[in-house]
């Protein structure tokens, strides 16, 4: 039976669920939920609606954090062996971390492996890892990955193609994909398949409404109606000015990198998901800002991804896009990162194993002390029947020969009893050794003579 896997993706707003079945060649989707956190009173209670469908148990579960509760840092170390890397990367990363070294967790992806190795490290503090996993944990859940919002997304789109053997992106140039959420906003600049860096924004789809409610002098709620359904003509102009100070920001940190050295060329293609690229204007200044072209991602559309009708009618790639590439992540260290890591890692399976081996362990024991009881039984059976026989002998030989009174070994002392009888019915005690009556009567038998009458 194919196994399920849960991707989560918990926003601020919404809590974006998609259950696969994984096969050998492809998942199949089979449940998904998109769920107003607002509407069902808090996350917690987002959460625990979610787990009362049983349909959404499932075997594997994987979540992510957002970007802004990770610190980033590109690193060089002068080796290549991963273990060495495993453990050297805290030391190299502490003095850039603004937490105790203690506190944080991190973990890496190689950019480049060789006589110095390129690496792309993550520090999470453990405060906002364990946080998800004892609001996992409230509904018996337990996440086997826990990686960074939105890097699933960037190695689904690595795969994805136009057209047969032709890719989103040429493997030379370099990407930018921007998740634009409620309140903020993660850019990961990729290229080739390798993640170059990962910046937190303070813009999201919360600004542009807060713009438009500002200019119309309407409520929040209205105005996100009105941004919905692109009844934005009025503000247009000053929610482009937000925009634009969103842009500026993007293009500053790609300059900042290329004089680092960490960027070699300016983005090429930018790639939008998240739920606050679904208003089109800002696409479009983009567009115009950056002068290349912008794409939405739909990571539904991979080949290895079936995605039934009924699911189709009300699916939303931009919100789910997250939800989709966590459920079918690959499980390789070197396909993103895991956070799911030390105190913090699946132990329930642990402990279901332990339960299995203690009612195995206890089936052994029986099964054991049954044969010890059986054997015991047989050795008991068969000692007693051996004294029996012996308590026989002892008797046959106190009958055979009362004249012994030190019995020793019944069985030699008789055989050598009847080994003496043997040899003096054979001869004639007294006279010579070896001489025998058959030898005497030969010997009589060839010395009288020949008229005597004699038989």
């Amino acid at each position: 039976m194919p196994e399920k896997i849960l991707g989560i993706d918990i926003g601020k707003e919404t809590i974006k669920a998609v259950q696969v079945t994984a096969g050998l060649k492809e998942y199949q989707v089979i449940n998904s939920a998109l769920i107003v956190i607002e509407k069902v009173g808090g996350i917690r209670e987002a959460i625990k609606w979610l787990f009362e469908d049983d349909t959404f148990k499932s075997g594997i579960y994987i979540t992510s954090l957002p970007v802004r509760n990770f610190s980033f840092r590109n690193i060089r170390l002068p080796f290549k062996d991963k273990k060495k890397i495993s453990q050297t990367i805290s030391y190299e990363l502490e003095p850039y971390i603004p937490y105790p070294i203690n506190d944080v967790l991190i973990d890496y992806v190689i950019v480049e492996l060789s006589d110095q190795s390129e690496i792309f490290a993550a520090a999470a503090n453990k405060s906002s890892v364990g946080e998800l996993v004892n609001l996992l944990g409230e509904n018996q859940i337990e996440a086997s990955i826990i990686d960074i919002a939105p890097v699933p997304v960037i190695f689904k789109l690595l795969t994805m193609e136009i057209s047969p053997n032709l890719p989103l992106i040429k493997e030379e140039e370099c990407g930018l994909l921007l998740d634009i959420g409620s309140r903020d906003t993660a850019g990961v600049l990729f290229k080739g398949n390798k993640i170059l860096n990962i910046r937190h924004y303070t813009f999201g789809g919360e600004k542009i409404t807060e713009t438009l409610s500002e200019v119309l002098d309407v409520e929040f709620h209205e105005a996100e109606k009105k941004k919905r359904v692109g009844d934005t003509d009025e503000a247009e102009k000053e929610i482009s000015k937000v925009c634009q100070k969103f842009f500026v920001e993007v293009k500053n940190t790609t300059e900042f990198l290329k004089l680092k050295g960490d960027l070699e060329t300016a983005p090429s293609k930018i790639f939008l998901t998240g739920g606050g690229a679904l208003y089109p204007f800002p696409k479009k200044e983009m567009e115009d800002f950056f002068a290349i072209p912008v794409e939405e991602v739909d990571v539904s559309e991979i080949d290895n991804i079936q995605l039934p009708e009924e699911i189709k009618k009300s699916w939303n790639p931009m919100l789910m896009n997250q939800a989709l590439a966590l459920a079918t992540r690959e499980a390789k260290k070197a396909d993103g990162f895991n956070f799911a890591q030390g105190e913090f890692g699946p132990k329930r399976k642990y402990e279901k194993f332990i339960k299995d081996f203690r009612w195995i362990a206890a089936l052994v024991f029986a099964v054991l002390l049954l044969c010890g009881i059986n054997f015991y039984m047989d050795y008991y059976y068969d000692r007693k029947y051996l004294n029996e026989v012996k308590q026989e002998i002892t008797t046959v030989f106190k009958k055979t020969c009362p004249e012994v009174t030190r019995i020793v070994d019944p069985v030699q002392q008789l055989k050598l009893k009847i080994e003496e009888t043997r040899m003096s019915s054979m001869g004639l005690s007294g006279i010579g050794s070896g001489v025998t009556v058959l030898n005497i009567l030969k010997d009589i038998s060839r010395l009288v003579p020949e008229s005597a009458d004699f038989l």
